[in-house]
């Protein structure tokens, strides 16, 4: 038996979700009809991160088991020849049988984009969101200097989500601002349900004056969802990174400098 580990990307505008589930075509069902066709056998995707309806992804990170003869860098182009152009591997390559993406990792990046202007570029318009709202850049940045560190975010967690350690670790929150773009990046070591929109949602409100840096201290602390804003949609949303080293400052600038459009720019 042998393991395949894939760096997958896609556009998320038309699934589901990345995890398989019974109200809808997700990315996990289309990659493992292809590894079935190419293989002959079903087989079952292992992956980092379950990303929700209309979230994208540049780097979602899988492994697979396979008796298959193809030889590992050969996956990635004998899988896009069939997956359909919303969903390419990015990379492919045998690894050591006990290798898990989901065990190994260090942590992630993920990037939201936001818009300024009420009025989405057709272009862009499935990967931003046009909040119609103008905020402030410098107030942005103090409330996300708030929420990085160890805290307790089930103030930030999504309704319905399965338990889980509300206690996380946000290693970076970085906003920048290109024009009517806004851009967040939230590097963690792992994330709750709807935990990164939430984040997105809040700093908006900060930087249009709605909440101030101590109300996202306060609550925090209150542990309280409902003392919370809206949750951003998920289309601006998208999985940049996964890493596999010990997550530095370096490593996420790194990130922040690959050609990665719409969420990052040179």
């Amino acid at each position: 038996m042998r393991n395949i580990w894939l760096t997958v990307m896609y556009d998320g505008s038309s699934f589901a979700g990345f995890q398989r589930q019974e109200n809808g075509l997700a990315v996990q069902e289309v990659i493992e009809q292809v590894l079935e066709r190419l293989t002959g056998k079903k087989t079952t995707l292992y992956f980092v991160a379950r990303t929700d309806a209309g979230v994208h992804a540049y780097a979602q990170e899988c492994t697979f088991f396979t008796e298959s003869s193809i030889p590992g860098d050969r996956f990635r182009a004998a899988m896009n020849a069939y997956l359909p152009l919303s969903i390419r591997v990015r990379e492919s390559r045998e690894v050591p049988e006990d290798f898990s993406v989901r065990k190994r990792n260090t942590g992630k990046t993920y990037g939201y984009l936001l818009s300024s202007s009420r009025e989405a570029s057709p272009f862009l318009r499935r990967y931003l969101w046009p909040c119609g709202r103008r905020p402030v850049l410098e107030k942005m940045q103090e409330a996300a200097a708030v929420l990085t560190g160890v805290h307790d975010f089930t103030s930030f967690r999504g309704n319905n989500s399965v338990p889980a350690d509300p206690v996380r670790r946000i290693f970076d929150i970085t906003v920048r601002q290109d024009g009517e773009f806004f851009r967040i990046y939230v590097t963690g070591e792992g994330f709750l349900y709807h935990m990164v929109r939430n984040i997105a949602g809040a700093l908006l409100d900060a930087g249009t004056g709605k909440k101030t840096a101590d109300d996202l201290a306060r609550i925090l602390e209150a542990r309280d969802r409902k003392l919370l804003g809206m949750t951003a949609p998920a289309a601006g949303l998208c999985l940049l990174k996964v890493y596999f080293e010990p997550v530095t400052a370096e490593r996420i600038a790194e990130t922040l400098r690959e050609p990665l459009w719409p969420w990052t720019v040179q």
